[in-house]
């Protein structure tokens, strides 16, 4: 994908992301430990998400034609639960360096991290469905892909 397509369309740039933080925790619980260095990238991927997703919403409430398309299909639920989602993964993944945590419970924190990856996978699968069903990316293109420029 361009990067124009990426930033014209979040939701799509968000399930890239999200489906790339699943396939890392995947590893760590595969791996049975998360390391630092993952727990670094996860972090700063997991909240850079997050904030896309914060942008996503607060297009919605500028403009009074898109928050009206949004409110026809079901996206509005699914982007506030892949943002805690996200949210939650980028705390869970900050404990590992803020405390110090050590390995034995750095595998616990992993399979919560990838269940928080795969909810917020989920959930923007759904908007994005939503989205595509109600034809209403045209009316969403223009103003998320201006905050992404910001």
């Amino acid at each position: 994908m361009s990067q124009s397509n990426a930033t014209a369309y979040p939701v799509t740039q968000l399930l890239t992301v999200t489906r790339s933080l699943v396939e890392l925790t995947d590893r760590a619980v595969s791996d049975s430990e998360l390391s630092h260095a993952a727990a670094d990238v996860l972090v700063f991927a997991a909240r850079q998400a997050a904030k896309l997703v914060e942008d996503v919403v607060g297009a919605r409430l500028h403009d009074a034609a898109v928050a009206h398309a949004l409110a026809q299909c079901s996206i509005s639920s699914d982007l506030d639960r892949a943002y805690s989602d996200l949210e939650c993964l980028a705390e869970a993944a900050g404990m590992i360096r803020a405390h110090g945590i050590g390995s034995q419970y750095r595998a616990h924190l992993a399979y919560l991290m990838r269940y928080a990856a795969e909810s917020a996978c989920s959930a923007l699968e759904r908007a994005d469905r939503s989205m595509a069903g109600a034809n209403v990316v045209a009316s969403v293109v223009d103003l998320p892909a201006a905050t992404l420029r910001n």
